[in-house]
């Protein structure tokens, strides 16, 4: 081998294994970000991902113009790039009036499509009417119409409930709510069980309705996840005691309603992890929870300082994460929501100041001992989006394939907020490549007199192609979704060194026939 050549591959090996900034998706919205005004204000609470990869976007918009306070549940949905989807609702939005000021919490897609949003909504003669604040559940159609089959005419009402935090589609069709009821202004843990047709199911609790609490074991919901091994993990808080002073809990629930002895004590596990000083009046809770591929589950909390805690299937701490299984954080890195990648490592949105005095979106990674990643962007482990000069609310993020993160909040525009995208590549160190590859083909390998370049999400900026000896015998720049390269090479080795719009890499080794 030649020197010339053996340095020619040097670099090439070099592109693949270099850091790489993570960076917003060039292929989504508008440089990696997708706003879509309303009228007036809006915001995005939470999304789901269908399986075309199409984004289903579940918030609120103001209805009857400034200064009103009444919010209707709107969804929107966008395709894989970012743009409304026409063929859903009205030029791809749907709004659903239940009462006033209907608040999405969560949101799931069904097998077949169908999409359940729940939350809170407010029953009262007037937006601003208290106590009236009830659960909801919604289903849609594939286009955005309420399904009918689906409790009243597409939406199911619980009185007795405060609001639903979190949905889960169990696989016999069946569906879990998870939320609160208020009793005495105490908001109680509840699981509510429907059938496929959102009917209450009699079999489970007290006619479709599980109290999760009792006089020992007073328990605040803040989310509840469905876990791959089909059973039920709460988080919130617990204040039995006889101060009523609030620790962190999470408990185990099985498809039945019975607490999974195997988990804790008796299926719940409760922890002062602040050593509570009531001259300080501080709530501890836990609010966001996500579920390894291990079986070990992360949790985020907040009290005097946000927090992390990782524990293990069994429902005890991981003494490996942090210190003894609890890592603090800076308030800038209050875990809002939280999402896991499959290599096990944790990612938080949050929000900081930006350089324009707004606010920023902030994703921060850390690894599976709760260190921040040092390999996330170039050393600094995390990444702040800017989506416009006011005040950006990121409120989900949700990771799509591998190594891309979607964020979802709200930005600025025109003096309202919107709501608001954004895409971020990731750039993990166990796949830089194939967080490129997922979107570019090149085939056939071997090849006769030409070979083709897939770019349908129009990433690609330049493809150069290499002799064996290292020489640039063609460039191609032209920007198409199937770039097919003609050829007049000799039989042999080439190497084709495709450069991206945000800067990365392929290299692939072609034979020519």
């Amino acid at each position: 081998m030649t020197q010339k050549l053996f340095l020619f591959i040097a670099f090439l090996c070099s592109l693949s294994l270099m850091s790489q900034n993570a960076a917003l998706d060039p292929s989504f919205g508008n440089a990696g970000i997708a706003v879509h005004p309303h009228l007036s204000t809006a915001e995005i609470k939470c999304f789901a991902f269908d399986k075309n990869g199409s984004i289903i976007s579940a918030g609120y918009a103001q209805q009857g113009g400034p200064g009103s306070t009444d919010y209707q549940l709107t969804l929107t949905k966008t395709d894989k790039k970012g743009l409304l989807d026409n063929t859903f609702g009205t030029n791809g939005k749907v709004t659903t009036v239940i009462g006033h000021s209907e608040s999405p919490q969560d949101i799931v897609i069904q097998g077949d499509g169908k999409i359940i949003v729940v939350g809170e909504v407010n029953l009262g003669p007037t937006p601003n009417s208290p106590g009236t604040y009830v659960g909801f559940a919604v289903r849609y159609n594939i286009n955005g119409t309420l399904d009918t089959s689906f409790g009243a005419n597409g939406i199911y009402k619980l009185t007795s409930s405060k609001q639903f935090l979190s949905v889960m589609v169990l696989s016999n069709g069946s569906i879990i709510l998870g939320g609160n009821t208020s009793i005495n202004n105490e908001y109680l843990a509840i699981l509510v069980k429907l059938d496929s047709n959102g009917a209450e199911d009699s079999q489970f609790g007290n006619n479709g309705v599980l109290s999760l609490t009792s006089v020992n074991y007073k328990f605040s919901m803040g989310e509840a996840i469905l876990l791959n091994d089909g059973k039920i993990f709460c988080v919130g808080l617990e204040y039995s005691d006889i101060l009523n002073h609030s620790k962190s809990t999470y408990c185990k629930i099985d498809i039945q309603g019975n607490f999974d002895t195997t988990f804790g004590t008796n299926g719940k596990v409760v922890v002062d992890l602040f050593n509570y000083n009531p001259m300080q009046n501080i709530t501890e809770y836990l609010h966001t929870t996500r579920e390894l591929q291990n079986g070990q589950i992360v949790i985020g909390g907040t009290e005097l300082d946000p927090f992390l805690l990782k524990i293990n299937s069994d429902g005890s701490f991981d003494t490996t994460f942090g210190i003894n299984g609890m890592k603090i954080l800076s308030y800038s890195f209050r875990p809002r929501v939280i999402a896991t990648q499959i290599d096990g490592k944790i990612i938080i949105g949050s929000g900081t100041k930006s350089a324009l005095g707004g606010l920023a979106y902030r994703i921060v990674r850390f690894d599976n001992d709760g260190d921040l990643d040092t390999t996330f962007n170039n050393g600094k482990g995390l990444v702040d989006i800017d989506a416009s000069p006011g005040n950006d609310w990121l409120n989900h993020i949700k990771i799509q394939g591998n190594d891309t993160l979607v964020v979802g909040g709200s930005s600025v525009l025109n003096s309202n907020n919107n709501f608001t995208l954004a895409r971020l590549l990731l750039d993990t160190p166990l796949s830089v490549e194939n967080s490129v590859e997922q979107f570019i083909k090149v085939y056939p390998n071997p090849f006769d007199d030409r070979f083709y370049i897939e770019d349908f999400n129009e990433l690609v900026k330049i493809v150069k192609i290499f002799d064996s000896m290292g020489r640039i015998i063609k460039t191609v720049s032209e920007t198409n979704t199937t770039h097919e390269i003609q050829t007049n090479f000799a039989s042999g080795v080439y190497y084709v060194n495709i450069e991206t719009k945000d800067g990365r890499t392929i290299n692939k080794k072609m034979i020519k026939k």
